[in-house]
């Protein structure tokens, strides 16, 4: 009697432990290395950390300590992929040049999460478009489809763009040109809503003739403590079909006069600077040999004129040339845009142009590979408004973004 009423206990125990791992599951403590890169100081800087795990009944809960066990503000935002869910954590954190930090990261359904952010990004619908509203510094608004990324940025007292703007454009080797975007393109989906961190993710596929499609993905960031927009376009190619891709952006910049030119600085293998009168154009352009040294720099050039006229401005050495940094500040005497662009110079061509009247644009020529073996392209860019002059307003520098921290779970 008494083995039979042990027994059923035993069942009982067991049955409510399958019960209860069916709704949660162990807490993880995790340790996050986040290691400054650049050897810039970064007072209070968006950082990223992304975790995928098994989809549960209950949602997880975060909860991110310093090395003095306090916690940090975190914005915790789930992306549904199915059997598994990704998490994206935005939190800030300053670091001091080449410091690596070490934190705790408790994960659970019954974790006590990280205070949040009160104040801060709030993406809203309005008018048949998307805003990023950081009330009352600035107010982003972007198309609500997939194609230019970017309709207007109010920001210290100023509009900044001549919107639609921020298009992607494509060049196949046959010389079409198309554009991401169109009246029937997708609307953005939102995977986080601030009041961190808003980020939008696009997807759109383009037809090149009778090939493979290409699938366009892009995602474009607005962290809050900062004014600029992250974005990466990604295709796949496999046919190899794509030649070339570029952004080309029109800021809302006054007329460039002879008392007050618009003015613009590149990231070469130094800085180079100069001001650009009304009609005229500078272009930082770097060409790859088909042959060299892997991982070698491009040599580069910056020119200086008229459309049909350029002339050589600044050029680097001939041999083993510093590498250019690849960005761009063209401003006027209101506004400024730093544009940076990761990894500058990789691919056999690539150029940032900046002309007087506003616009930039950034291209990436693609080599031809034999048997379609370049199925993979990317661009991402980083696109920072600010006040002229961009030394005195500009909290961040195009470095900064093109070095981001480093952040990673320690195994």
């Amino acid at each position: 009697m008494l083995s039979t009423r042990a027994d059923c206990l035993v069942t009982k125990a067991v049955l409510a432990a399958l019960v209860i791992s069916g709704n949660a599951v162990a807490a993880e403590r995790l340790r996050v290395e986040v290691r400054e890169t650049g050897g810039w100081s970064r007072p209070a800087y968006p950082c990223t950390l992304t975790l995928d795990r098994p989809s549960l009944p209950k949602p997880l809960r975060f909860r991110l300590l310093d090395e003095s066990a306090r916690p940090i503000i975190v914005q915790v935002d789930a992306e549904d992929r199915g059997k598994t869910t990704r998490w994206r954590l935005a939190f800030p954190l300053s670091l001091e040049p080449r410091q690596r930090r070490v934190l705790i990261l408790e994960v659970g359904v019954d974790v006590t999460p990280s205070p949040k952010r009160r104040r801060g990004h709030v993406l809203e619908t309005a008018d048949g478009a998307l805003k990023v509203i950081n009330a009352p510094y600035l107010t982003w608004t972007i198309p609500s489809r997939v194609g230019p990324c970017l309709q207007s940025l109010e920001f210290g007292g100023h509009e900044h763009l001549e919107g639609p703007t921020a298009k992607l454009v494509l060049k196949t080797r046959s010389g079409q040109i198309l554009s991401v975007g169109g009246p029937k393109a997708p609307a953005w989906k939102a995977v986080r809503r601030g009041p961190l961190a808003v980020t939008l993710l696009g997807r759109q596929t383009v037809l090149v003739g009778k090939s493979t499609p290409i699938v366009n993905r892009v995602e474009l960031d607005f962290p809050v403590s900062r004014s600029w927009v992250r974005m990466d376009w990604q295709l796949d190619d496999p046919d190899d079909r794509i030649a070339e891709i570029r952004l080309d952006v029109d800021l809302n910049l006054d007329a460039s006069t002879p008392a007050a030119p618009s003015l613009v600085d590149f990231g070469a293998g130094t800085w180079v600077y100069s001001r650009l009168r009304s009609g005229q154009i500078a272009v930082l352009e770097t060409q790859r040999p088909v042959a060299g040294p892997p991982g070698s720099a491009a040599a580069w050039r910056v020119s200086r004129g008229t459309a049909k006229a350029l002339r050589a401005f600044v050029v680097s050495r001939p041999v083993r040339p510093v590498r250019a940094e690849g960005w761009v500040h063209l401003m006027d005497r209101k506004r400024c845009l730093a544009l940076a662009v990761d990894g500058f110079g990789r691919e056999r061509l690539e150029s940032i142009q900046a002309t007087a009247a506003g616009g930039v644009r950034v291209r990436r020529v693609f080599a031809s590979q034999e048997g379609g073996a370049a199925t993979s392209k990317s661009l991402r860019c980083w696109l920072h408004f600010v006040g002229f002059p961009p030394q005195q307003s500009a909290a961040t520098s195009p470095r900064h973004m093109q070095t981001p921290p480093a952040v990673r779970v320690l195994r």
